[in-house]
């Protein structure tokens, strides 16, 4: 199972935070629900001053529900800011005197540490060129090869919430075709499964659009094709692009050579 952490250290240009059981998911450009709110404020291209709590509110919920049916483990802090969200939104609906003086915005709270937090990262990002200025003037310590290290996840190249985008995608499209479908016997899909399934097409054809690929498949098999997507990005068998911002996320295949044998081992 993935987890999701909260938005904790800022270290250089990654915020990283593990669980000793789970994965740990290097993501610069999200991490944790402020980050979620930031994504969510420049999608829909909204003032930070002036949130309108109630789309944002259930836009967010959209993605908790979709991060659990993703079998992500959502870490409190989500839950947290789901549920301040909902009392802003509470304090909002209630009758006010306009005419009052020294009548606080129920968002300004939540506008403070959105404002205090992207002050955070843009500090961050100037260490991290600082760091890519010394990794230029020193040597450059040994790195391990793509695939040993059996915790880490990179996603530079793709946001995690991008790639939930594309399943959530995928899975409303498969609800909208099968408003009220019955279910008369499972069909069990494995990870490895569909890790091979994936390898051996972004092998055949150079490159995929995730939402090509997608289209058309069952809730189950999408949980299982999306649990394969980060299991062949942390092995370096496949790497992730976005041409734009919120664009159609494109999978290539890499000059990295894996062993398809340990695919199975994915499915304990």
């Amino acid at each position: 199972m993935t987890t999701m952490a909260p938005d904790e250290k800022i270290d250089g240009e990654k915020i990283e935070a593990e669980e000793s059981n789970g994965y740990k998911v290097t993501v610069p450009a999200f991490q944790g629900p402020l980050d979620l709110l930031l994504h969510l404020i420049k999608k829909n291209e909204i003032d930070i001053y002036d949130i309108p709590i109630t789309l944002i509110t259930q836009q967010y919920n959209a993605y908790l529900e979709t991060m659990e049916q993703l079998d992500l483990e959502i870490a409190a802090d989500f839950v947290y800011m789901a549920a301040l969200l909902i009392n802003i939104k509470s304090k909002m609906l209630l009758p006010r005197d306009e005419t009052a003086e020294g009548l606080e915005d129920p968002r300004k709270e939540l506008v403070d540490r959105l404002l205090e937090y992207q002050r955070f990262k843009a500090v961050a990002e100037t260490f991290a060129e600082l760091d890519v200025v010394r990794m230029g003037m020193w040597q450059r310590p040994p790195a391990k090869l793509p695939g040993t290290d059996a915790s880490e996840i990179d996603m530079s190249e793709v946001s995690l919430f991008d790639l939930i985008d594309a399943f959530r995608t995928a899975l409303n499209r498969y609800k909208e075709a099968h408003p009220q479908a019955i279910e008369l016997q499972r069909t069990v899909h494995k990870v490895s499964e569909k890790m091979l399934e994936l390898f051996q097409k972004v092998n055949e054809r150079a490159e995929i659009r995730l939402g090509w690929f997608l289209e058309g498949r069952g809730r189950d098999e999408l949980i299982a094709l999306f649990l394969a997507t980060l299991e062949l990005v942390r092995l370096g068998g496949v790497s992730l692009k976005q041409s734009d911002t919120f664009g159609e996320i494109v999978m290539t295949k890499t000059e990295n050579q894996i062993d398809t044998a340990q695919f199975a081992m994915f499915d304990a």
